[in-house]
Formats: C-alpha cells, structure tokens, sequence
C-alpha cells in the first residue's frame, strides 16, 4: 500500500488540533507536578518520621497503580461521586496524580546526593529548613536533577496517549480518528510518531543545554 501525502494532508488541521491539545496536557501536567513533586521528594527526606511515611505510603501506593485504572477512576469515579469533570481535566487529575509520585523519586535521587555533613552543618549554624532548601539543598542537587527530570518528561509527553481512552482529542486521538474514518494507518500512525519523536528529541535538546548551563552555573 502506497504512502498518501494528500490524504494526509486533508487531514493535517485535525491532526494539528491533537497535537496542540497534547502539548497542552503534557505542560499543565508538568507545570502542576513539578512542584507538587518536590514538595513529596522533600517529605521522603523529612527529619520528620511522620511526613516521610505519607510521602512513602503514596509514592509506594501509585506505583502498584496501572495509570490507565486511575484515569478511569478520575474520568468515571468523580462523576459517580458528584463531581462532574471534563475529560481533559479528568486526564490532567490522574496523570498529575501519577507524576507527581515517579517525578518525586527522580528528584529524590538528587536530594540525597547531597553530602549529609551539609545538613549537620546547617543545623550547626542554626539555618532554618526552608532556607536550607532554597539557598543551600536545591542548588546542590539541581545538577543531578535535570537528567531525571527531563527523561520523566519525556516519558510523560508519550504517556499523555493514554488520555485518548478518556475521550480527549489529543493526537493519537485524532490519528485514531483518521484510521477509523479512512482506513489507512501507515499515513496517520506515522504522523503521530514522527510527533511525538520530535518532541522526545525537543526535549532531550533542551536537558543537554539546561545540564551546561547548571555545569558553568
């Protein structure tokens, strides 16, 4: 079967739609878990015996959760409980809900590269724990940080395909669309990858030169 451009092309305001929905999705879910993140990793590290059990206990309890199961639960359950959500914001819930958990333990590893004789130190002096953290831990550990960081988001810009079960026309939506319509995939299919390639390869650009940057920094 022969590769159709013009189909394609008919096609390309659709698929262009998608793909802004999912780049979308993919900076809302950052934007909220990154921090959301961080706050979780801090907790994990906590002097406090409590804080560090919740923010294991939910890390550990996401992890045994498929994602699809909790986009489900988000798209279905909160309706069924009386909250009514649209479909992209049921998708941004369960996929925040599941990145800020993996995006945690990414950023973990960077908090505990730290030496622990800078803790002791800080506590020596007298240094209060959210000044530690912003002026000492944070520019310690970001270098360690941006790989993990960046392969995370990598990962989540592809996994934001799994919000088209929940009827969001992100681009694997409207490439699903196409196929269905058309019965042609190579066309369609191909479009999505080379997509979701270009982003992967955006991304991985950018670690490079954030990494450089916190390396002269």
């Amino acid at each position: 079967m022969s590769f159709d451009l013009d189909l394609l092309v008919q096609w390309l305001p659709r698929l262009f739609r998608g793909l802004w929905v999912t780049l979308q999705l993919f900076a809302v879910i950052m934007i909220i878990s990154t921090p959301l993140a961080l706050l979780v990793a801090l907790g994990r590290t906590s002097q406090n015996r409590r804080v560090r059990t919740a923010a294991a206990v939910y890390v550990n309890v996401v992890r045994a959760l498929p994602i699809l199961v909790v986009l489900f639960f988000t798209f279905y359950g909160l309706p069924a409980l009386g909250y009514s959500v649209q479909p992209f914001t049921a998708a941004v819930c369960g996929m925040v809900f599941c990145t800020t958990a993996y995006l945690s333990d990414d950023l973990r590893a960077g908090l505990m590269a730290v030496p622990a004789g800078q803790y002791e130190a800080a506590d020596a002096l007298g240094i209060s724990r959210a000044r530690f953290v912003r002026r000492i831990l944070l520019p310690q550990a970001l270098p360690v940080m941006c790989g993990p960081f960046f392969t995370r988001a990598i990962v989540t810009v592809k996994a934001t395909s799994i919000a088209s079960i929940v009827a969001v026309s992100e681009l694997t939506a409207q490439s699903m669309a196409a196929l269905t319509e058309t019965y042609r995939a190579t066309e369609f299919l191909t479009f999505a990858a080379a997509c979701y390639l270009i982003c992967s390869l955006v991304l991985a650009l950018l670690q490079a030169a954030t990494q450089r940057l916190v390396a002269i920094r």
